[in-house]
């Protein structure tokens, strides 16, 4: 029986099931891993994981189960455009080349950023 609110073991087992298919299951460490095993097992028993902590234990863990490399990429991206956007606007970066400022703001940029934050080996 799915119920409205909280999460079933269906729904646990059909995000797990994505995680693995995606490749993003491997990223998760071994305390996640039987976190979400046990919350499975719980769901399994009772008809679902009513518990607003535990659902929003689980949400971020079902976050990173149904990422994409493309949601990573813009996402890392995103964290480095506001990490130097203030540094080049006081140093007047943006006077000088206003072209980056729209680059900043443009998705192709953001995801070539990202994807290269990605495939950087020490990043």
């Amino acid at each position: 029986m799915e119920l409205p609110f909280g999460l079933s073991y269906r729904a646990l087992r059909a995000c797990q099931l994505r995680g693995m298919r995606n490749g993003n299951w491997r990223f998760l460490n071994v305390v996640e891993r039987g976190f979400y095993r046990a919350c499975m097992a719980y769901a399994r028993l009772r008809e679902a994981i009513v518990n607003p902590k535990l659902v929003g234990l689980l949400g971020e863990l079902i976050n990173k189960l149904g990422s994409t490399r493309r949601v990573r990429a813009l996402r890392l991206a995103v964290e480095e455009v506001d990490r130097v956007a203030p540094i080049y606007f006081r140093a007047g970066v943006f006077n000088w080349a206003p072209r980056l400022y729209r680059w900043l703001n443009e998705e192709p940029y953001l995801l070539w950023l990202g994807l290269t934050k990605l495939s950087m080996p020490y990043s």
